[in-house]
């Protein structure tokens, strides 16, 4: 198959086109610059010049596509912002493939279902009613799943990862809290917040999962890219600190104080609260056989 991807050069995008080319797919990449291009043209893959507020540009490409993953997301913008922009792309990325029969992965997040307490969430759990700013914010993304699952003859298929771990990090929310760690020669997490819980996958993991949908997935369906799940807080903050090279220092801090600690109130929100999701539908439908299960483990050493 031919499939155009946006966000290819991203810490999962650069990882699912390796993915893709390895499983014999041939691969085109958005691209909004000329060092963007001659990464991809490095790598094997054929950039299309634009970016995600290029519609015309997006509907072109997908129409002459054997399939599109859309994977870009503009963390330079406030979410809000980020969002309509993401969403008005997808929209252009439908139009290029309706009434096709080709399938559309849309990559989402887990961070709209907000605090999910002892409960392991799966795909058919309703998203909690909020008043908070920030996560109606992040439900913005619910109304574009909902438009890829169900455009006419695409099949538009939604994988909503948790955190993402392995390789060399990237910029996730657990790099960033490494980060803080290292100003403060220990990572620090929510006082109270310990026996929080957490799921992960690892970012080869969850490649091979996109791979599946393109290649199998019927359309119309969301999927969790859970690996594993029900990770303390506690315990996530020491293999953190261990991967960051802090000997698995941890400090609890209150409120104000992890808010300073990670430059953001919005993360430092996140950072306290559960959040659970379950992958065995993946497994079930999509024959997903995730290999890395014990982030524990695998981040006990150094830079590991």
């Amino acid at each position: 198959m031919k499939i155009f991807m946006t966000g290819a050069t991203g810490y999962i995008g650069s990882v699912i086109t390796e993915k893709l080319i390895a499983a014999g797919h041939e691969v085109t990449g958005l691209a909004r610059s000329e060092a963007t291009a001659e990464n991809l043209r490095a790598r094997g893959i054929e950039p299309v010049p634009g970016d995600l507020t290029d519609t015309q540009t997006l509907t072109d490409a997908a129409r002459r596509a054997d399939g599109v993953i859309q994977n870009a997301f503009d963390f330079a913008a406030d979410f809000p912002a980020a969002s309509a922009g993401e969403a008005h792309a997808v929209d252009a990325l439908i139009a290029g493939l309706r009434g096709s029969g080709k399938p559309l992965v849309f990559t989402s997040g887990t961070g709209g279902l907000g605090d999910t307490g002892q409960v392991v969430f799966d795909e058919d759990t309703p998203a909690p009613e909020t008043d908070s700013p920030v996560l109606r914010a992040l439900q913005v993304r619910f109304d574009t799943e909902k438009a890829v699952t169900t455009a006419s003859d695409v099949r538009g298929t939604v994988l909503r990862p948790p955190n993402v771990y392995g390789r060399d990090g990237g910029r996730t929310v657990l790099w960033a809290i490494g980060a803080a760690g290292r100003g403060l020669g220990a990572v620090p997490y929510a006082v109270g917040s310990e026996d929080n819980l957490w799921s992960l996958v690892h970012v080869d993991d969850l490649a091979d999962l996109f791979v599946l949908a393109i290649e199998k997935s019927p359309g119309g369906e969301l999927f969790h890219a859970s690996a594993q799940t029900g990770i303390r807080t506690g315990d996530l903050a020491a293999a953190i600190s261990s991967h960051a090279g802090l000997g698995g220092k941890t400090v609890a801090l209150d409120a104000t104080a992890l808010a300073d600690a990670l430059h953001s109130a919005p993360l430092a929100q996140y950072w306290s609260i559960n959040s659970q999701i379950s992958g065995e539908k993946a497994r079930r439908l999509l024959g997903w056989d995730p290999e890395h299960l014990d982030v524990l483990s695998e981040w006990g050493q150094p830079g590991s």
